[in-house]
């Protein structure tokens, strides 16, 4: 009996110091849960966009397929599941629709969703879409009335901004670059006028020309107005918000001016300041922010066809982890990377998940689909010609 339990004791020793060797969250692994959860689909895509968009405490999501007969389709989320919702009979329907944006535009209590949509290549001229949410829970395409249809632009991402802190949203939209008609494809501001229109503002310095893979508003800079981050068609730009009257490009004193495929702005480090996170083709790094002001990367890794980011929190505590979506040959994609934060972003553990290799690498974003207070993530494979699962990944 007595060396029944020095051995039983033994053995929980060796238990406990195996798992205090183990780095923290090593037993996380990723599984693709979007069929019990009713989320999964096979076809060309072009993003998802999570919002709680009926006000029920739950996050919910609109998928664009990209050129689809379904089109964009909004699912909510009931209890961990997601069932389709009816927008309406003529909402959301095939087009050329590319990044979305949820947002209250008339501050009625009810989340309008705008959407860009491309111009054949730069050789057509299409009105983007401005879906108002009515009472009844459809939606009604108002670009026109709203005077936001932007014609001339290659739509690409789009933000909502308040830019002048009056309470209504504005509108940012970014556009691909050139055309192949020669017409300029610049990036633009609409003010919103009241929540009954909006009107084109050159005044604020933003109608450029940069293109607009990512857009993110964010107050970098904690001084009350939010700033944009731009990932361009060639390089990253940072446009300061200058107390809500103008914005100035602050990139190149920065020293952010690199060429990216995706960026943003997350909490890397835990110390309050927001960290850059950009992604190149071929590089993935994590820069702190000290003051306004960004040195060397914390965070440095090669990636293979670095296509798209997402940050999320994996594990529920206060630090930034990474999905990486690396993109490869259609039908012969290559892994996508989930990198749990260590060492407030001067480490990151690569956690293993579900792959696949159908399609080819599009799209990521981060939704918390059960409210447990950690993220899990939509991740899209149909990108332009290619075919391929629309999933969601958890992790636990």
């Amino acid at each position: 009996m007595k060396l029944k339990t020095t051995l039983i004791a033994m053995l929980l020793c060796a238990a406990a110091a195996a798992l205090a060797a183990a780095p923290a969250g090593a037993a996380l692994r990723g599984f693709d849960i979007s069929r019990q959860v009713g989320l999964y689909d096979y076809s060309h895509t072009w993003s998802a966009e999570v919002a709680d968009y009926d006000r029920d405490g739950r996050d919910d999501v609109f998928l664009n397929r990209h050129y689809e007969p379904a089109g964009g389709t909004l699912h909510r989320d009931v209890g961990g599941s997601f069932e389709r919702v009816d927008t309406g009979p003529e909402s959301f329907p095939k087009t050329d629709r590319h990044d979305c944006t949820w947002g209250d535009v008339d501050r009625n209590g009810r989340k309008d969703l705008y959407c860009t949509v491309g111009g054949e290549r730069g050789s057509g001229l299409r009105p983007n879409e401005l879906w108002m949410q009515q009472r009844n829970g459809e939606f009604v395409n108002e670009s026109t009335a709203y005077g936001v249809e932007d014609r001339r632009g290659r739509g690409r991402d789009t933000t909502f901004i308040d830019v002048n802190g009056d309470g209504f949203l504005d509108l940012y939209v970014g556009n691909q670059f050139p055309r192949t008609d020669g017409k300029q494809s610049k990036n633009k501001l609409f003010i919103n006028e009241g929540g009954q229109s909006f009107r084109p503002a050159p005044e604020y310095g933003l109608n450029k020309q940069v293109g607009g893979k990512t857009i993110q508003a964010v107050d970098y800079n904690n001084d009350g107005f939010k700033d944009l981050l731009i990932c361009g068609e060639r390089r990253l730009y940072l446009f300061r918000n200058a107390g809500g009257r103008v914005f100035s490009d602050v990139t190149r004193p920065l020293g952010l001016a690199d060429p990216c495929e995706a960026a943003l702005f997350a909490n890397v480090d835990g110390r309050g300041r927001l960290d850059l996170v950009r992604l190149a083709e071929r590089r993935l790094t994590a820069t702190p922010q000290r003051e306004a002001r960004f040195r060397k990367p914390s965070f440095s890794r090669e990636v293979r066809g670095g296509e798209y980011l997402a940050a999320g929190r994996v594990n529920g505590d206060r630090l930034a982890d990474l999905y990486v979506v690396q993109s490869g040959p259609i039908d012969k994609d290559r892994p996508d990377l989930m990198l749990l934060n260590r060492r407030g972003g001067s480490d990151f553990d690569r956690l293993d998940m579900a792959q696949t290799t159908r399609g080819k690498g599009d799209y990521v974003t981060a939704i918390d689909h059960d409210g447990d207070g950690r993220d899990e993530f939509i991740v899209m494979n149909g990108h332009l010609k290619a075919e391929g699962p629309i999933r969601l990944i958890a992790f636990r």
